[in-house]
């Protein structure tokens, strides 16, 4: 059959998102359009990230972390490309299209754009039921790249449609034959970003690291003392108690590395024997847990540390403990005694115990027998704030860097209480 006979342009389009819910605060994370012509070839598309100024959800299914999404554009921020993209459709598909047109029709309304009515068709339905991999094997159909990417799942959902056209013609009575007439809105604020973008962006030193490795390039001589250099790795292992560094703990490093009369030497080695001494700690029990790992990756990153040196450092950690015939103490934020203090956790947590997923009431447990108090809510009184992302706007995270409570990375916490974890 020749698709010639389709009446207009038809959208097929895809989002992932925080969660099921747009009507209690879940938000669109991702979202992709292609755009079939009436010959079923595809003539445009479009993806973004989509920073959705909370928790970023469920990254086991969506594939994406808060990092990835932080410098992304919020949804206000590209709607304009949204709808240029849909100007001239004729009706909006997608896999269980339900849910797709209740979060982007929610995402519209949440900026003052409500959408007309328009015309929807569901390759779910069309298709006879089941997950989008599952139809497009039962027509033949390849499904490329990542699961639950908005891009590869709106394409391999165009090429399911196109199938049903050519199998069952007479669904293409169901379009209308007028172009939507969608709103109009400004230009957009701010470009796109996709996945592999964000990465890119991601896999770059931090600009701090690039300030301070620039900072003393004209004075190469210059020699700190012992003792500035003790202080300069003190205040590393506060600033990345959290396992991030914000704009004023990066102004503050550089400031210190000056005022204290680091050299760039100095800082590339004081940078790296952090590193090292977490290492230290790591295989100081002749395993390294893939918690262990993650977050030895996640600090030589921070750090400006090249991450394929990562088993270097581990073997030189190795070799460090067998000459002295054990581990020297890891940063003092792991060493410091935690009872009494009133913890709260926020986020999904990373972490294994005993080969499980360590669920809230499970955390709340562990910290308790440790001494701790487990509270529900952020407050001034809170002592500390527990996130397994380190990125993570979710509100209680919001909260706690308002009021300058405490925040520490979920790893470091497990060790700070000498809990083992995975």
């Amino acid at each position: 059959m020749s698709l010639a006979h389709l009446p207009g342009p038809i959208a097929v389009v895809d989002v992932e998102t925080t969660g099921l819910f747009p009507f209690r605060h879940d938000r669109v994370v991702e979202i992709a359009a292609v755009i079939l012509g009436t010959d079923g070839t595809i003539k445009k598309q479009f993806v973004s990230l989509v920073n959705p100024t909370r928790d970023i959800g469920p990254t086991s299914i969506h594939g994406l972390t808060s990092e990835d999404i932080l410098d992304a554009p919020k949804f206000d921020e590209i709607a304009p490309h949204v709808l240029e993209l849909l100007d001239g459709v004729v009706a909006v598909a997608a896999h269980n299209v339900r849910f797709d047109r209740l979060f982007i029709d929610t995402e519209f309304s949440r900026i003052g754009c409500d959408l007309p009515d328009y015309s929807t068709m569901c390759t779910m339905q069309l298709a006879g039921g089941g997950k989008l991999r599952d139809c497009c094997r039962q027509y033949s159909i390849t499904q490329s790249g990542e699961g639950h990417s908005a891009l590869d799942d709106a394409l391999a959902a165009a090429r399911l449609l196109v199938a049903v056209f050519e199998e069952e013609p007479h669904t293409i009575r169901q379009l209308k034959r007028n172009a939507v007439p969608w709103p109009k809105l400004g230009a957009p604020v701010r470009q796109p970003i996709t996945r592999e973008q964000s990465r890119q962006r991601q896999a770059a030193p931090p600009e701090y690291i690039q300030r301070l490795m620039d900072r003393r390039g004209s004075e190469p001589f210059s020699v700190a003392s012992d003792g500035a250099m003790m202080a300069y790795g003190a205040l590393l292992d506060r600033v990345l108690e959290d396992r991030r560094v914000d704009s004023a703990e990066a102004d503050a490093l550089v400031e210190m590395a000056n005022r204290w009369g680091l050299n760039r030497n100095q800082i590339v080695a004081a940078h790296r024997d952090y590193l090292l001494q977490l290492a230290i700690a790591a295989v100081a029990d002749g395993v390294v847990t893939d918690s262990e790992r993650r977050d030895l990756k996640m600090v030589a990153k921070l750090l400006g540390q090249p991450s394929e040196e990562l088993d270097q450092v581990l073997t030189e950690a190795a070799s460090r403990i067998a000459e002295v015939g054990g581990a020297k103490k890891s940063p003092a934020s792991a060493n410091e005694s935690l009872a009494g203090k009133r913890v709260c956790f926020t986020g999904e947590l990373q972490c294994t115990c005993d080969g499980t997923l360590i669920s809230r009431d499970k955390a709340e447990a562990l910290a308790t027998a440790a001494g701790l108090v487990p509270v529900g809510n952020v407050s001034k009184k809170l002592d500390l704030l527990v996130l397994a992302d380190p990125n993570s706007q979710s509100g209680k995270a919001k909260k706690a860097r308002d009021l300058g409570v405490r925040i520490i990375h979920e790893p470091l916490f497990w060790k700070s209480i000498g809990v083992r974890v995975g």
